[in-house]
């Protein structure tokens, strides 16, 4: 009976040694998994870190002190108290004085204002618009330009010729000169409008070119 415990002993003995090896290796090859899985799921995790941006907040401006700005004054315009007032039209000439006409009937008139603006009688029509004193000295007075003139729509026979070269002329004003009771205006072509201060009777008659 000893001899056949003898070798079943061994062979437990053998046995247990055999099952805490296996138990020990797999364990270890349990652990070395398990190790691989944490580094594993460590570098996962770092690249999708670096492939996430991290969001940012926009920035949001900060306002500023804004320096109201102060318009500059406007420059008053230029005027003359020696043209300010109603003119008569008494004669118009072309240019260098060619084809003088005489005008006292119908009695054609100018009126400047202090505040730069014309009006006046045309022959036909009433007229108004603007007018600019430059303060340039030029050979025939002093530098001025008129319009856009405008004026009421009327058609009469016998001064509509006479009415649509006086505002031609006085719309293409260079110059202006005031002698006495004279007032002479020339346009860019060298035509003239010569104006006196006093208006016409029934019976006037201008006093020359």
């Amino acid at each position: 009976m000893s001899h056949v415990a003898e070798p079943r002993k061994k062979y437990e003995t053998w046995r247990s040694t055999s099952d805490i090896s296996f138990t020990v290796k797999h364990s270890y090859a349990y652990m070395n998994h398990f190790t691989y899985l944490v580094i594993a799921c460590m570098a996962l995790s770092i690249m999708v870190a670096g492939c996430v941006q991290p969001s940012t907040t926009p920035s949001i401006p900060v306002p500023t002190s804004v320096t109201p700005v102060t318009p500059l004054p406007s420059a008053t315009p230029l005027t003359d108290p020696a043209l300010l007032g109603t003119w008569y039209l008494k004669a118009m000439t072309g240019p260098g004085g060619s084809s003088p006409v005489q005008t006292i009937s119908p009695q054609m008139d100018a009126t400047f204002s202090g505040q730069g603006d014309i009006s006046g009688f045309a022959g036909c029509n009433h007229y108004s618009g603007q007018y600019i004193l430059t303060g340039e000295a030029l050979p025939n007075g002093w530098g001025i330009s008129v319009g856009p003139v405008l004026s009421t729509l009327m058609y009469c026979a016998g001064t509509s010729d006479i009415e649509a070269r006086f505002l031609s002329s006085l719309q293409n004003a260079t110059s202006y000169s005031v002698t006495g009771d004279t007032l002479t205006i020339t346009d860019h072509h060298g035509g003239a409008l010569v104006f006196q201060r006093t208006a016409y009777g029934p019976t006037a008659v201008p006093r020359g070119l």
